[in-house]
């Protein structure tokens, strides 16, 4: 979390996802939610950005790749899949595709930009959330068709989620928002609040989840993410599951995400399905 925004991976496989100057910019003021954003935005371009390489198995990168999509094509796409005209919308995508960018380069500066930018318009009351849910629900059908090692479809089963959110978290609207947005994208998600860990970690050696997600409101419930995580981890099915981490804390400080175990870091609840896909096809590559 770059100039215009991508998804970042250290070498410690933890992925960043910062979107803070991706979506394009409108005549509107920018709402006062996105400002911590973008101010983190600016310190990983600075300070963790130089550390960082693109994903999906392609050569270590210092800056994001200077030919992407444009923030018009951006705008535009987030316009169309919230629109009535599905066949516009996919005749964009398929527009911006052709122009030969990377698998990485279209998910990180195209599809998840046009995602968050379907949140802001929710938060300027642009659109309602149905409007929001139907474009991210577009959006990951557009994902699902870009070349991946080997690509999921619709009613894939291995796209299960497990969400938590971890005893004494308070800020559980947040997740609840995660888990419709990605139920909207072809998730199959199971959601579990202020359970204790060793619940979680039943649950995961009783079905098989591709990817587990946590909430972290504040610092001082980092530890009980952490344990969460180790336990969930041991107890699981799936011996690659991958886990994404989320919450106020790691808007301020996504370095937590290490200290939690997490695999990934996402900022926004509109990019949730796009980080758990990736994450999902990494386990298959």
């Amino acid at each position: 979390m770059m100039a215009g925004g991508g998804f970042y991976e250290d070498l410690t496989g933890v992925c960043f996802v910062p979107y803070g100057r991706s979506a394009p910019a409108r005549a509107r003021p920018v709402p006062k939610t996105l400002s911590k954003t973008a101010s983190l935005e600016q310190i990983v371009e600075t300070d963790i950005g130089p550390r960082l390489c693109l994903f999906h198995q392609e050569p270590a990168a210092s800056a994001p790749p200077h030919s992407r999509p444009s923030r018009e094509d951006v705008q535009r796409l987030a316009e169309l899949v919230i629109g009535t005209d599905e066949a516009a919308a996919v005749a964009h995508f398929e527009k911006v595709r052709a122009q030969n960018y990377s698998y990485s380069t279209l998910l990180a500066y195209f599809v998840a930009p046009a995602a968050r930018t379907l949140g802001e318009f929710w938060r300027e009351d642009i659109c309602d959330f149905v409007e929001v849910t139907i474009g991210v629900g577009r959006l990951q059908t557009f994902m699902d068709r870009l070349a991946t090692p080997e690509p999921l479809s619709a009613g894939d089963a291995r796209r299960r989620i497990l969400l938590i959110a971890p005893p004494g978290e308070t800020h559980l609207l947040g997740v609840r928002i995660v888990a419709k947005v990605l139920e909207a994208a072809g998730w199959d998600v199971t959601l579990e609040e202020l359970l204790p860990a060793e619940h979680n970690a039943q649950t995961v050696a009783s079905d098989w989840f591709g990817v587990v997600g946590i909430t972290v409101s504040v610092e001082q419930r980092v530890e009980t993410a952490a344990r969460t995580i180790a336990l969930v981890r041991n107890a699981s099915l799936n011996s690659r599951v991958a886990f994404m981490a989320g919450g106020a804390a790691l808007v301020e400080q996504p370095e937590l995400a290490m200290r939690i175990g997490a695999d990934a870091v996402g900022l926004d609840a509109p990019t949730a399905p796009f980080l758990a896909s990736h994450l999902l096809m990494r386990q298959a590559a």
